[in-house]
């Protein structure tokens, strides 16, 4: 019959168990669509040479077997059925166990050891996850006066003090960049940030916001000489360009909020970008939007975009390898007397494309920028790519999702064109989208059965 496996690597059950985590993020939450992918087709071949394997070595030995075949199957059937029903109750129970572990150690550490010490436990392990080193300085516990201990997340070019007092309360957050290139970085708005997350107990928003400066500091070492750091530096640059631009246009700031490309700010509740996009109208209307624009002009944050609804700007894994610009043309944007003839005629004019936005607001033209082509010299071309995040997360159909793909030039059209998305109740399932000729493998699982009912 079958050769003897190992139940927890090659089972439909563990491939179940597995898809199961793949899909385990929020509907409204962040994911990365091509690791979700990549991960989702591991699972579902790993199903189909199961499927396989039971086809050509189970099925062609009862075939052989003749009058005897079908008890004979049924037996073995009926085995499988109660193997993969235990091998489910075991990694469910597993999973179980891990929790109730968790769970019943937390009131043990609370009671033998002191509140800053499990805090500072707790910031060790996100730290570690995240690929930071830390330090714990405890030399001025004993201090009468402010004992406190010190815990340092360290990377290879940002490091983070956090001074947390003997009751676990954390009393400030300090980020130090190493390289001297990046001193002019420094900004106390970004230890604000991580602060009140700590002190607020948000601990969610602290690992998202510590996140956003741990992987900065991871792609500039895998990826050098890319300096991601200063990459996001240029694209705030163009985007408060093109803020003021609107500005000098639009005279009433509030409607570049809510018709124009936004308003770009820098630390405003995430270590870096943030575009404000929306507001409810009484506070538009109660706002001084002359000192919003006053404070943009300074490099600074109005309080009332804290209330707004952002777009925030990071990076993340991409299958495509992208390529981004060189030292000698940091910023995307083109500059008003600028010209494809001119960029073309300028350094390694040859290797940039000039696009133009698809959308843009009423009131004004449509934005040029330089895109780099695969030519150009001493660029490496990496897997990361800008990715953006809407906070707080909205519900949308399918179908308004798909145009707002289609406005900012993400729209697959060749999926589009595959599954000829008619209307929403048409609309291709997760599976469907995540994995290749899915409906073909399903209509011959469905023959398969079919033939083995018959028989």
């Amino acid at each position: 019959m079958s050769k003897s496996t190992d139940p927890s690597k090659n089972s439909i059950s563990s491939a179940i168990f597995g898809l199961q985590d793949t899909l385990q993020f929020h509907a409204l939450g962040p994911v990365n669509l091509d690791k979700a992918r990549d991960e989702f087709s591991q699972q579902i071949n790993s199903i189909r040479n199961i499927c396989s394997q039971f086809e050509t070595e189970v099925l062609g030995d009862v075939m052989k077997m003749g009058v005897g075949a079908d008890p004979a199957f049924r037996k073995h059937f009926t085995h499988l059925k109660e193997q993969a029903a235990l091998e489910s109750t075991v990694i469910r129970l597993k999973e179980i166990l891990i929790s109730s572990k968790e769970q019943l150690e937390l009131p043990l550490k609370e009671k033998e050891e002191s509140k800053s010490k499990i805090e500072i436990q707790k910031l060790e392990k996100l730290a570690q996850s995240m690929g930071l080193i830390t330090f714990v300085d405890s030399s001025k516990m004993f201090e009468s006066d402010s004992p406190t201990s010190t815990i340092t997340l360290g990377g290879t070019l940002i490091v983070i003090d956090i001074d947390i007092d003997d009751k676990g309360k954390v009393q400030k957050t300090k980020v130090t960049y190493v390289s001297e290139s990046m001193q002019s970085d420094q900004d106390d708005r970004v230890d604000k940030i991580l602060t009140e997350n700590l002190q607020l107990r948000k601990f969610d928003l602290f690992k998202r916001n510590l996140w956003s400066l741990a992987l900065l500091d991871q792609l500039n070492i895998k990826y050098k000489p890319l300096d991601f750091f200063s990459i996001t530096k240029n694209l705030l640059q163009d985007l408060k360009a093109v803020c003021l631009i609107e500005s000098e246009i639009e005279f009433d700031f509030s409607s570049i909020l809510t018709e124009g490309h936004g308003i770009p700010c820098l630390h405003l509740s995430y270590p870096g970008i943030s575009i404000a996009y929306w507001l409810d109208k009484p506070t538009i209307a109660s706002t001084d939007w002359n000192q919003v624009k006053q404070l943009l002009q300074q490099n600074e944050n109005h309080d009332v975009l804290l209330r707004a609804s952002k777009i925030l700007i990071s990076f993340e894994d991409s299958t495509q390898l992208m390529h981004y610009l060189p030292l000698s043309r940091p910023n995307y944007l083109l500059a008003f007397d600028e010209t494809e003839d001119s960029i073309k005629e300028g350094v390694d004019g040859e290797h940039f494309k000039v696009v133009y936005e698809n959308s843009y607001p009423k009131f004004m033209s449509p934005m040029r920028y330089v895109k780099p082509l695969p030519t150009i010299p001493d660029s490496v071309p990496v897997p990361v790519r800008f990715v953006a995040t809407v906070e707080p997360p909205i519900a949308m159909a399918d179908e308004l999702c798909q145009t707002l793909m289609n406005v900012i030039g993400l729209l697959n059209t060749e999926a589009m064109e595959q599954y000829a998305i008619k209307n929403t109740s048409q609309c291709p399932s997760l599976e469907e989208i995540l994995v290749p000729n899915i409906m073909l493998t399903k209509q011959y699982v469905k023959k398969l059965l079919y033939a083995q009912i018959c028989q």
